[in-house]
């Protein structure tokens, strides 16, 4: 028998081994009759290629798909709850290469589900836009057992707006879906947790951060576990959650007789948590639902909810370098246009950011990757708002190479600081999903990644961090203290740079995975937020320092400029719209060994400002305290300190400084201060020299 049967021949085995070999023939006359019956209700008609995949038309099914095999290839229609289906085969009428397009006309209402076969296989459509069979988490599903869905469920967007926050007003905020609330500790209830829902529960404290965008890890449709694993005896110390084991015959013990494999249902499969590979791409993850038949509707729902409080939603994706060019720009599309995403953020593929960047009908999403070819992209002419956004680590490294007092590290770190590109925006994190978290990298020097199976040989290496004295956890106050000022620190960098700034989901209270900077395997407490962490003190004064520098970056719009400094008094205003300091007021130590700068933003070239307020902000990473001569202020302004690191909670309010000509900075300390007040004007400053 043909493969399209197989569920009719696994039947007839059961009945022939079970009962009379003449049930059996009647049993498969009955269901061979029966499909004949409903075949001549169908019929193959001719249609044209693409679009891919199978929609519903008024005449019945269409359906439009890609085959290995010219000849014995076709569709099984599905009703609801039949498991045997309607095998259709194509014919050379149908064929446009390796393409086979057909419309199915007939009695097609009742059809609601389909898979293709591909010679003796049965598969499933790269094109469907929602599959069933994977609702199941990290459950080892055969692709046979899968079913394709053929009808989008109805949904009404109503007045949803998307935000269209420009780069320089962004602030981005990087998550899981599933790891982001499964935690208990996260307080969202149990059927709740790790699902679209769950996201919509947290959007009130997302925004309260000041986010505007969040950016979420791979979300399509797949199989989350990897190439099996044998499950040898005594292997392995892996934690519950990063393996799942098909064991339907408990004490066997896969072995090879012959060339042949016995017990091969014994065999551990590696969970991808982060989900970097190929997918449906155009389905969204029905294991991230609460009611996964509904898996579209609630995240159609999820994408709704962050609009209304203007927050954009911008999805990963991960191409391989061999995906189909087609594949790429028809799943951007289907998101953008069906699911209101706001961006997409392409990984993988190096071909695929020039794709989806020269589309017209995508202009004006948001696009992120490692770089682009600009000259091909824009063809000679600069985009008067910028849509693309490079997603490199450039920022990454000099900031952490600043942060750990490194020689060598103060040119590159200025520089990532001020780096404001007019062609496209960029994404500035000191810490992303893959490497140490934030608390992490102030706690470990060296990787701790033996729990994901690999003997501790994946994961960077290059992770630039220092762990302030001890390696790992800690009891020792004086230890706790360093971490937690570093930690403001990089915060305090991310802020300020020029680019948008970026965090991972959880580290603004100190999330940590103990060490492991690659638990991509890692569906358990390591890879999920701890959100225990939220509230306790240190935790909640991260969040309370996170909320007052974003509060305090778009308030004022000459600490997030659309275009970059110039580093020159273009306005004759006495003052350069960006300046650098030192132990000298003007004259910065930009030597191999410095290790402290002071930065000196004028108010006078911020025009939404009314009150014109300088900032200098003072960076000291060296392991002694500096003393920083502050440049003068026009007359009638005067400093006043913002926030010290060294300091907890001190950010609530402005403190007058007494001396106005230097401040002292402690070791590995950041200030931030404000100048305010009336400027005198010129004219004032002669009457009063008159009167004098």
């Amino acid at each position: 028998m043909a493969s399209p049967f197989f569920v009719i021949n696994r039947n007839i085995i059961v009945l022939l081994r079970y009962c009379d070999i003449k049930y059996a023939i009647i049993y498969w006359l009955l269901m061979t009759t029966k499909e004949k019956l409903m075949k001549k209700d169908l019929k193959l008609c001719s249609a044209r290629p693409y679009p891919m995949g199978v929609t519903r038309t008024e005449k019945g099914i269409r359906v439009c798909a890609a085959f290995s095999q010219n000849k014995n290839c076709g569709i099984i229609l599905f009703k609801k709850n039949d498991k045997t289906g309607v095998t259709l085969k194509f014919t050379e009428e149908n064929r446009y290469g390796r393409v086979f397009c057909a419309e199915i006309t007939g009695d097609t209402d009742s059809y609601t589900h389909y898979m293709y076969f591909d010679g003796r296989k049965r598969i499933s459509d790269p094109f469907a836009r929602y599959v069933e069979g994977l609702s199941k988490w990290a459950r080892n599903t055969s692709e046979s057992e899968y079913r394709c869905r053929i009808d989008d469920a109805p949904y009404d967007f109503g007045n949803d707006k998307k935000p269209y926050t420009k780069y320089e007003d962004s602030f981005v905020y990087t998550l899981h879906v599933r790891g982001y609330t499964k935690s208990p500790t996260s307080g969202v209830e149990l059927k709740k947790r790790g699902t679209y829902q769950g996201l919509v529960e947290k959007i009130d404290y997302i925004k309260s951060l000041g986010v505007t965008c969040v950016e979420l890890m791979p979300a399509y449709e797949m199989d989350v576990l990897d190439s099996s694993v044998k499950n040898r005896s005594g292997g392995g110390n892996m934690p519950e959650g990063s393996m799942s084991v098909s064991d339907r015959k408990p004490g066997n013990v896969m072995i090879s007789e012959n060339g042949a494999l016995k017990n091969a249902d014994k065999i551990r499969h590696k969970i991808n948590f982060w989900g970097y590979k190929k997918g449906f791409y155009f389905a969204p993850r029905t294991a991230f639902a609460v009611n996964p038949a509904e898996a579209d509707i609630e995240f159609k729902d999820m994408v709704k909810a962050f609009h209304r409080n203007g927050i954009e939603v911008v999805m990963q994706f991960y191409f391989e370098d061999n995906e189909a060019s087609d594949v790429i720009l028809s799943a951007v599309r289907h998101w953008v246009f069906n699911y209101h995403i706001d961006g997409v953020h392409l990984k993988g593929n190096a071909m695929a950011p020039g794709i989806v960047a020269s589309d017209p009908s995508l202009c004006d999403i948001k696009i992120w990757y490692y770089g682009f070819d600009y000259g091909r992209i824009f063809a000679g002419y600069r985009p008067e708002t910028r849509t693309l956004a490079e997603f490199k680590p450039d920022f990454m490294y000099a900031s952490r190479r600043f942060l750990k007092g490194d020689d060598n590290a103060i040119g590159d770190f200025l520089r990532a600081m001020l780096y404001n590109s007019s062609e496209a925006g960029s994404i500035n994190y000191i810490c992303d999903y893959e490497g140490f978290r934030l608390a992490d990298l102030v706690s470990y020097e060296h990787k701790r990644n033996e729990l994901n199976g690999e003997n501790n040989s994946d994961g960077s290496n290059n992770n630039l961090s220092w762990n302030c004295g001890i390696e790992g956890k800690t009891r020792k106050q004086s230890i706790l203290s360093l971490r937690h000022k570093q930690i403001k620190n990089a915060l305090t960098m991310v802020m300020f740079s020029q680019g948008t700034p970026m965090l991972f989901g959880g580290d603004e209270f100190g999330n940590s995975q103990d060490g492991n900077n690659n638990p991509y395997c890692q569906d358990n407490a390591t890879g999920w937020v701890d959100w225990k962490e939220a509230s306790k003190a240190q935790g909640e004064e991260l969040i309370g320092y996170v909320k007052f520098l974003a509060q305090l970056r778009f308030k004022y719009k000459i600490l997030h400029e659309a275009k970059a400094f110039k580093l020159m008094d273009y306005k004759a205003c006495g003052y350069p719209d960006l300046s650098y300091h030192g132990i000298e007021a003007w004259r910065p130590d930009l030597s191999n060994y410095s290790h402290s700068i002071g930065m000196l933003y004028c108010g006078f070239y911020d025009k939404a400002d009314k009150e014109q307020d300088f900032f200098y902000i003072a960076y000291n990473m060296h392991w002694t305290p500096v003393t920083f001569a502050l440049p003068k202020l026009p007359e009638g302004m005067k400093w006043k300190l913002l926030s010290d690191t060294e300091e907890n909670g001190e950010y609530r309010r402005m403190r007058v400084l007494k001396n106005q000509e230097k401040i002292e900075c402690s070791e590995r300390s950041v200030k931030i201060l404000i100048g305010v007040g009336t400027p005198v004007k010129k004219s004032q400053v002669k009457e009063r020299k008159k009167i004098k």
